[in-house]
């Protein structure tokens, strides 16, 4: 088990939680200090899952770079600790080369990201994310939909 941090950047979390929501203008990155999160999107009540992440991953580089809106959402799996890197550190702790760089993938990715969308992917003989449970998936929607309504999200 990993050791207990805390701090004025720390986040702690219970299980269920949502960490993010995509259209959510926030725009620091998340680094995992412990726990399990779903990224997902939705369509309607279709929820797809899009990846899990866990300790020493991160999560927001995209809004981070490019201060863009959030393009997914993300949930808690278990109980989380995340630390908070504010965007307003960016300038500070990067040269201004490296957020070039930085900038330029993040537009490549999320420009793929809309191919992806748009037109589907064919897999063979890929290994997928399993596809959520209806009951799962209603969970999730409605988690994104009370986030949105408390935090006053608009689509």
């Amino acid at each position: 088990m990993s050791e207990q941090i805390d701090g004025p950047l720390t986040i702690n979390l219970e299980a269920g939680e949502l960490v993010c929501c995509a259209g959510q203008e926030d725009y620091d990155l998340y680094i995992i200090h412990s726990g399990k999160l779903l990224i997902y999107v939705n369509d309607g009540t279709k929820v797809t899952p899009l990846a899990y992440l866990g300790a020493g991953e991160y999560l927001g580089e995209l809004s981070f770079f490019d201060r863009k809106s959030r393009s997914a959402h993300v949930a808690t799996l278990e109980p989380t600790t995340l630390i908070q890197i504010p965007v307003d550190q960016l300038n500070k702790q990067f040269p201004d080369w490296l957020i070039t760089i930085a900038q330029n993938i993040t537009q490549k990715l999320r420009r793929t990201g809309d191919v992806i969308r748009q037109k589907g992917i064919r897999k063979q003989n890929v290994e997928t994310i399993k596809p959520l449970s209806i009951d799962e998936q209603r969970h999730y929607y409605q988690l994104v939909e009370k986030f949105k309504e408390a935090n006053h999200i608009t689509d």
